[in-house]
């Protein structure tokens, strides 16, 4: 396997920029997921990685070859990568076997290798005694596999995976999920997989891509674009809870600081010394009978062994779990513990100093 790299790639589609200077380097045998909404540029960043669209701009190598760039373009069938569709795209007259052996009758593998090969690889993917099926006659997440088996045989340098789960029902999306991960495991791949489910991409993937409006905002491990998101939207958009408005109410120390937010004095992690926004998530808000804030509940859902509640403060929409049902109306006291403190990149720099004046 071998690095994927992305150098300031750009991509305009009639005067529409769909990608904006991108710099992303997906590590030899990394899993790396793009995660974002519709429109955001994922799948066109897939799609020049696979060689379906040329850039506009920027450089793209597989390890130290260049696929596309100023200069050159390698069409899809010589760039030594794998892609699993979203549709599976399986020949219905073929039998498993014949669909995983496809590709390497194209390339002239003779008749022993290729037996060989397509045995390994149906073993690989939990395939070995349905060769002799049709596409027809195997469930959902099975065909998926067929594809991903057809993907393997031909040890490409990298696998592109395009929402491979969308058409798959909740339960087999989780079963195909540790397939996948099981897959990765055993063949140390190189694997840049497009979702628009941050449960997919926060359980999978070793890193996360998450982009808007053709730019990445934040790439880094799902813990930490969790825990530490960077911006307001990526706080918004991975994970739960809530994104608040805050000012810095002392300076920035090795344990973090305090903001002032919710109309108190919080104490905050935080790398900043001048943020502008809190990011909430649900265990940061703790119900607790002598906490200082007071919250109305709006909303109950249940989560599975715990209840999800929408609290409304005097100015903000906060979130919490609990493991008692609340009841709709419902005052609780809370107090909020250790949130993450940023400031926004558009918002302008401030220094506490001069906030103190403010």
């Amino acid at each position: 396997m071998a690095e994927l790299i992305f150098s300031r790639v750009s991509k305009r589609f009639e005067g529409t920029t769909a990608l904006n200077d991108i710099d992303a380097r997906i590590g030899s045998g990394e899993f790396v997921a793009l995660l974002g909404p519709s429109g955001c540029g994922k799948t066109t960043l897939l799609r020049l990685a696979a060689g379906f669209e040329a850039p506009t701009g920027g450089e793209i190598r597989l390890g130290q070859r260049v696929l596309a760039s100023a200069t050159a373009f390698v069409p899809p069938e010589d760039r030594n990568i794998g892609i699993v569709f979203q549709s599976y795209a399986l020949w219905p007259h073929m039998t498993v076997a014949g669909n995983v052996a496809f590709p390497l009758e194209v390339r002239g593998i003779s008749g022993a290798e290729r037996a060989r090969r397509v045995a390994e690889a149906l073993e690989l993917t939990g395939l070995s005694a349905y060769g002799a099926r049709f596409p027809a006659q195997l469930s959902g997440g099975q065909r998926q596999r067929v594809a991903l088996a057809r993907c393997l045989v031909a040890e490409p340098g990298a696998v592109l995976l395009d929402e491979p789960l969308a058409n798959l029902d909740l339960a087999l999306r989780a079963s195909m999920q540790e397939a996948f991960a099981a897959f990765h495991r055993r063949t140390g791949a190189t694997m840049l997989y497009v979702t628009h489910d941050q449960t997919e991409a926060l359980a999978l993937a070793d890193r996360v891509a998450v982009m808007r409006e053709g730019r990445i905002r934040q790439f880094d491990a799902p813990e930490t674009l969790y825990a530490r998101p960077r911006d307001c939207f990526v706080a918004g958009f991975v994970g739960d809870g809530a994104v608040i408005g805050c000012r810095a109410a002392g300076p920035l120390t090795r344990a973090g600081l305090v903001v002032e937010a919710l109309g108190q004095r919080i104490e905050a992690r935080g790398d900043d010394p001048a943020p502008t926004h809190l990011c909430l998530r649900p265990e940061d808000v703790v119900p607790d009978p002598d906490g200082p804030l007071t919250a109305r509940v709006s909303a109950v859902r249940y989560i599975g062994g715990r209840f999800r509640l929408v609290l409304e403060t005097e100015a903000e929409t906060i979130v919490t779990v609990s493991p008692q049902r609340a009841a709709l109306g419902e005052l609780l006291r809370l107090r909020i513990r250790h949130p993450w403190a940023f400031r926004n990149p558009d918002a302008p720099v401030r220094p506490w100093a001069e906030l103190c004046d403010a």
